[in-house]
């Protein structure tokens, strides 16, 4: 992850401190963020679906349709996020494909996550 440097002095940076939660799913998604430090629990319905740490990336679905996030996301330990826009996002990718693949395998593996919970919550329907 070479790319990952250029966010340890990203100007729009936010903190948030241990089990604080840094967005809910159904909230507006207008913004994407780089984890700096720290670890993020992704969560649907209250269940886990992974976590995220130094060089993750969450709230990613913000940037294709803006509608409202997919899931929460907690800290679990104090966390310094990057913060970014979708224009910010676009010129990232512009610029460097090693974070344009990056951010597609984040996705790709979130889109895995939420297969495997819908997967798990129709087991338990029968």
């Amino acid at each position: 992850m070479k790319f990952y440097g250029m966010f340890r002095d990203w100007q729009d940076a936010e903190e948030y401190s241990a089990e604080t939660v840094i967005f809910l799913e159904r909230d507006p998604a207008e913004v994407m963020y780089v984890i700096i430090s720290g670890e993020v629990e992704l969560s649907l319905h209250g269940e886990p679906l992974g976590t995220e740490s130094e060089g993750g990336i969450i709230g990613e679905m913000a940037m294709i349709n803006s509608a409202t996030c997919g899931a929460t996301a907690t800290a679990l330990t104090e966390v310094k996020l990057a913060r970014l826009d979708r224009d910010q996002v676009k010129a990232l990718i512009d610029k460097n494909t090693e974070f344009a693949l990056h951010v597609m395998a984040v996705m790709a593996n979130r889109l895995r996550a939420v297969d495997k919970y819908i997967t798990t919550q129709f087991a338990q329907l029968k």
